[in-house]
């Protein structure tokens, strides 16, 4: 009778194109990590990842239905306007299996656990943080229950009565009491990550078949407090950074080499590097134990542009170091400032060329469009995309231009502007939607943001094979360096015309007229 942690599906959401900051990297092991901890602890557990097979709901339900266990822990990762289909799916497992214990573990239950506990009486308990002890800590107590007769039932209709009586105490983990009544006992975060197993790798094969990335934790937590972020409330605001010995690290890549033949993997990371001089340390010494073993291994991670120096890299580099994603944010010093980033654009400038000079072209986190965003404060960030040569490709050009901040649950930007907002969504509240405090800016926001996306999905419809003719000269190199120069220029007309008045951000109508006006513009010039 095995304890199931299931991935569930994850529809696509076309209205939500590229948006993926509502979960993090470093979500991608939390399944891993706690099948890892329960197997230590000699419980019998199985991962279900219907995201990975490609399941649709009905086949995940079918899948689960057969099973026997009486405790389902789900990662459960916000998906937008679709969200609903995980509760609606977990609805169906409960009304086929009612005996099964429903928890909910990941960033966006954690800091929804509240309304969703309330709206969603099928939902038994959500795991609040760091997961994998308060997993184990529920499991044991599942498993030891006297057979099934004191599992959950359904009383007129009303919803779930709890199982768990005022007595019950589980750090981490939030339920309903007899009353009713939302309950959470927080839990301390993992101290010494060095203490907790290597995440179970099921299915290994199949993500190297996909070409999926093999991922590898070596820290949680940052030292940074930027306001768009909820890593930190996440892990407990004393969290801080925390990074695993590098020798510990070492040994994961090893096993990873050895056993699995793994020549390729990416941190997870929030922030590879730790703070200070013992960051770069740490990720020395991992290098030199990398090069003395002659692995031959390539590798990626996330950090900030403060702790990028040559030395640290050139040693990262010899290691195998091939990409490096980098938290620019912005190219505007006041929008720095505001987000409490505490690095500067002539940092992050640096930071780019320096990465070039070892022959790594960095991919970059950067936010056009914020709640008190400005014309200057736009026009700054322009300039500094254009100076830096990063808008290479129409998918990572359409992505900078028009990246809009989201206010999620557990930041600080969301808790200093949800009662300022214009709504939220309305089963969770865990994002609040906002219009930017200029209306020239929120516009232009809204033009970019519909020329990006309408022409990026139309883009295969349009002009390949499949769709109209392309004429013999217009090859797919052609096609490419057309689209990046004309989102480019879209950009620049559209913010200049913000700029001069020569469009009225005051008309109604004005969004749909410049935006389709603009994507005609575009057509015409490619035929």
């Amino acid at each position: 009778m095995p304890v199931i942690l299931l991935e569930p599906p994850r529809p696509e959401n076309p209205e939500r194109f590229e948006d993926v900051v509502n979960a993090p990297l470093s979500a991608c092991l939390f399944t891993g990590y706690i099948a890892a901890v329960l197997k230590r602890h000699s419980i019998e557990t199985e991962t279900a990842d219907a995201h990975l097979h490609g399941w649709p709901a009905e086949q995940t339900i079918g899948y689960l239905s057969k099973k026997t266990s009486l405790l389902l822990c789900v990662h459960t990762v916000y998906l937008w306007e679709k969200t609903q289909n995980i509760f609606d799916l977990l609805s169906e497992v409960k009304a086929r299996k009612r005996n099964i214990h429903i928890n909910l573990y990941g960033y966006y239950p954690s800091f929804a656990y509240g309304k969703i506990l309330q709206n969603f009486p099928w939902i038994d308990s959500v795991t609040v943080g760091e997961p994998e002890f308060t997993t184990l800590d529920l499991a044991v107590h599942i498993l030891s229950r006297d057979g099934i007769s004191q599992s959950p039932s359904y009383k007129d209709n009303v919803g779930i009565i709890s199982e768990f009586s005022d007595k019950i105490t589980i750090p981490g983990l939030a339920y309903r009491d007899l009353r009713g009544d939302v309950v959470f006992h927080p839990r301390p975060h993992v101290r010494e990550l060095d203490q907790l197993p290597y995440p179970e790798r099921q299915d290994i094969d199949l993500y190297q078949k996909k070409g999926i990335a093999v991922y590898i934790q070596g820290s949680r937590g940052c030292y940074g407090h930027c306001t768009f972020c909820y890593l930190n409330s996440f892990h407990g605001q004393t969290s801080r950074w925390r990074g695993r010995s590098a020798e510990n690290v070492f040994g994961e890549v090893l096993m990873l080499y050895t056993r699995y033949s793994v020549k390729d993997f990416y941190f997870s990371d929030a922030n590879f590097f730790g703070p200070g001089k013992y960051g770069k340390e740490r990720a020395v010494t991992l290098a030199e134990l990398i090069l003395s073993h002659n692995l031959p291994v390539r590798f990626g991670f996330e950090c900030r542009v403060n702790d990028i120096d040559e030395y640290t890299l050139s040693k990262l580099v010899m290691a195998g170091l091939t990409h490096v994603f980098l938290g620019l944010e912005s190219g505007d010093p006041a929008s720095l400032k505001r987000f409490r980033k505490h690095t500067t654009v002539d940092q992050n400038k640096k930071a780019i060329q320096l990465l070039r000079d070892y022959g790594i072209e960095p991919t970059f986190g950067f936010i056009m469009f914020e709640p008190n965003s400005t014309p200057e404060s736009v026009r700054n960030n322009f300039e500094f995309l254009k100076e830096t040569g990063i808008m290479t490709t129409p998918v990572v050009t359409a992505h900078l231009l028009y990246h809009r901040q989201t206010l999620l649950g557990g930041t600080p930007d969301y808790q200093a502007m949800v009662h300022e907002v214009s709504g939220t969504h309305t089963f969770t509240g865990y994002e609040a939607l906002y219009q930017i405090k200029d209306p020239k800016v929120e516009v232009l926001s809204e033009i970019i943001s519909t020329v990006c996306r309408s022409f990026l999905s139309l883009l295969p419809k349009t002009f390949d094979c499949s769709g109209q003719k392309i004429s013999a000269r217009n090859t797919e190199s052609d096609l490419m360096h057309f689209v990046n120069s004309s989102l480019i220029a879209v950009f620049e007309k559209t913010l200049s015309g913000v700029e001069n008045g020569t469009i009225d951000c005051y008309n109604p109508g004005i969004v749909k007229e410049v935006s389709q006006k603009l994507m005609d513009e575009m057509r015409v010039q490619y035929e």
